[in-house]
C-alpha cells in the first residue's frame, strides 16, 4: 500500500522511513501497529484525490476531512485528529481592512476581499457549506500552504483559512516573522473537524477495519479530542 503525504508542518514531516506530525505520525504508526505493509511517498494534493478517484492502486491520503461525495471513490477510516477552530490568516500591513467584521459570515459578504482557497480541498463540511451558500470572493490555486502563505504576503489575495495549530508553523517555515500576519479568531467559527485516512475502495475492508483498530488503539493512548463518526 502506498501512504501518501505532502510536507505540511506540523501534521505530515518525514522521520526517518515514516512520517511524524499531528496526523502524519498515528496514521503511519497505525499500519506498522495494523502489520499493514505500507510505503511513504510525497504526492501533491491532487494528484492524491485522482489516484483514489481512478483506483488503480492501493492508495491512501492524510488527514482528509469527512465529504460524501468522496465516499464515492473512498473508504475513510476512524479519526486520527481533530483540529480546532479554523482561524482567518491575513498579512499585516492588510489588517485594517479587516476591523469591524463580528463574524465569519460577515467577512465572507464582503466581495472586495479575495479568499484564497486550494483547489479541490475541504476546509470541513460547515465551512464547504458556508462558502458555497455566501459565495465569498475566492482565488484558487492548486499550491500547498506553506505557498499559499507567500502568496498572501505578497497580496496576491486577502485571506485564507488555517488551522490554528499550523498558523505559526507554516509562517515560520514560509520564511516570514510572526509580526508579518494576524491571525483572526471569530467566536462563530465552526467547531474542528476530525481528519481521517482516506484510502482507495482496492484497499480491502478488511484493512480497513484492522486499521480502524489500529487507530483506536493510538488514539486511546494519546487522546486528541476525536469524535467518533
Amino acid at each position: 500500500m502506498t501512504l501518501h503525504y505532502v510536507q505540511r508542518p506540523p501534521y505530515m514531516m518525514v522521520q526517518g522511513e515514516g512520517l511524524v506530525g499531528l496526523t502524519g505520525g498515528p496514521s503511519y504508526q497505525a499500519f506498522k501497529l495494523a502489520q499493514v505493509p505500507v510505503r511513504i511517498e510525497e504526492t501533491p494534493f491532487a494528484r492524491q484525490l485522482r489516484s483514489l478517484k481512478e483506483n488503480t492502486g492501493q492508495d491512501c491520503m492524510i488527514g482528509m476531512f469527512w465529504k460524501a461525495e468522496r465516499e464515492e471513490f473512498g473508504r475513510y477510516s476512524k479519526p486520527v485528529y481533530q483540529d480546532q477552530p479554523q482561524l482567518v490568516l491575513a498579512a499585516a500591513s492588510n489588517q485594517q481592512r479587516f476591523k469591524g467584521y463580528a463574524s465569519i459570515e460577515d467577512l465572507f459578504n464582503d466581495k472586495s476581499l479575495r479568499l484564497l482557497v486550494k483547489l479541490a480541498y475541504s476546509y470541513g463540511a460547515p465551512l464547504d457549506s458556508l462558502i458555497e451558500r455566501l459565495q465569498p470572493n475566492r482565488r484558487a490555486t492548486p499550491d500547498e500552504n506553506l505557498l499559499m502563505v507567500r502568496q498572501i504576503k505578497l497580496g496576491m489575495a486577502d485571506y485564507m483559512l488555517m488551522a490554528p495549530e499550523e498558523a505559526t508553523v507554516a509562517i515560520e517555515a514560509a520564511g516570514f516573522q510572526l509580526a508579518d500576519f494576524v491571525q483572526i479568531r471569530y467566536k462563530n467559527m465552526p467547531p474542528g473537524e476530525p481528519r481521517h485516512l482516506l484510502c482507495s475502495k482496492s484497499v480491502p475492508e478488511d484493512v480497513m477495519h484492522r486499521l480502524d483498530a489500529a487507530i483506536k488503539k493510538i488514539t486511546d493512548k494519546s487522546p486528541v479530542s476525536v469524535t467518533r463518526r
